[in-house]
């Protein structure tokens, strides 16, 4: 998961592409975000971890789930949850806090280590960046909370 892509700019990628028909080139879609290519990049490797856009050969087209996420309204975050759930570094956290009831980043970012998971090769970064990846993705989606002593707990239901 790229660590500077936020919910909101996947989103509009979708809404975008799924408004401008079938198929865009990465280019134009760029232009029509308003982005550089070099922003629209990670954007669009997140869109595409999460099933919601398939690249190929400089074009961009919604997947059948991307079609279903954008016709929605309300179902969008449950949908985003679903698919959030199954991969990393979300699917180890969730596991994590509900197993011990809280989970602290450095756990998280420990795990994923010993898994080959990880952004940077200095810890404190790649803690850093898991947390801002984890508050604004897992929090957004409702897959996590956070408490006050800064561990990420599962939401309950």
């Amino acid at each position: 998961m790229p660590g500077n892509v936020r919910a909101g700019q996947v989103i509009s990628l979708v809404e975008v592409t799924g408004g401008l028909g079938s198929k865009i080139t990465a280019a134009r879609l760029a232009d029509e975000l308003g982005a550089d290519i070099a922003v629209l990049i990670p954007i669009l490797d997140t869109a595409e971890l999460l099933g919601l856009v398939k690249a190929e050969k400089g074009e961009v087209a919604l997947t059948e789930f991307g079609h279903k996420f954008q016709k929605t309204s309300k179902e969008k975050v449950k949908l985003l949850t679903e698919q959030l759930s199954k991969i990393e570094p979300f699917k180890t956290a969730i596991e994590m806090a509900t197993k011990h009831g809280s989970v602290s980043t450095e756990e998280v970012a420990e795990a994923l280590t010993e898994r080959g998971i990880e952004w940077y090769h200095e810890p404190e970064l790649n803690v850093d960046l898991l947390r801002t990846i984890l508050i604004h993705w897992a929090i957004y989606a409702k897959l996590l909370t956070y408490n006050k002593d800064g561990k990420f707990e599962p939401v309950k239901k």
